[in-house]
């Protein structure tokens, strides 16, 4: 099936009212919204999630269409002094999952990541979230701390000296 994965900002109109009907429908259930955001309390409140995660400009979001309809959406936030970025709000629909969408996404965003001359890329994942432990596992992330919430945090070096 044919994709198409783009950028979009959290900082202008047009893609605002686009990302908030795309994630006010995914996060109608709220097992989905916990995997993807645990401290967004459901219901969910797209105000209240931009506030809480998108008032940085420097985060990059991508999302995956498929049909010109989107189906997948992943942010990354740059972190220049320690030559890594931050990724996290990876999600796909429930009705386009286990299609490989995750991970072109996923491959996207590492490649923003080297794109900047960032050595690292960083996630945090649920212990509970078992289908995406083991898509980060099989793409060569390891298990590097946990939070203090208990998430896991898993790394990957993308670059050894310089990208």
């Amino acid at each position: 099936m044919n994709y198409e994965i783009k950028q979009m900002s959290y900082h202008k109109n047009k893609d605002l009212s686009i990302l908030k009907s795309c994630l006010s429908e995914w996060f109608r259930n709220p097992k989905d919204l916990n995997l993807t955001s645990p401290q967004t309390k459901y219901p969910f409140s797209f105000n209240h999630w931009v506030n809480a995660h998108y008032q940085d400009d420097s985060i990059f979001t991508l999302v995956l269409s498929v049909e010109n309809w989107i189906v997948g959406h992943i942010s990354m936030k740059p972190y220049p002094d320690k030559k890594l970025g931050h990724i996290f709000h990876l999600f796909v629909a429930q009705s386009h999952r286990k299609q490989g969408y995750g991970l072109k996404l996923l491959s996207e965003a590492e490649e923003l990541i080297k794109e900047n001359g960032y050595l690292t890329a960083r996630l945090n994942v649920l212990p509970k979230n078992t289908a995406a432990l083991a898509m980060y596992q099989s793409t060569h992330y390891t298990q590097a701390d946990e939070t203090p919430t208990k998430s896991f945090v898993f790394l990957k070096t993308l670059c050894e000296d310089s990208c």
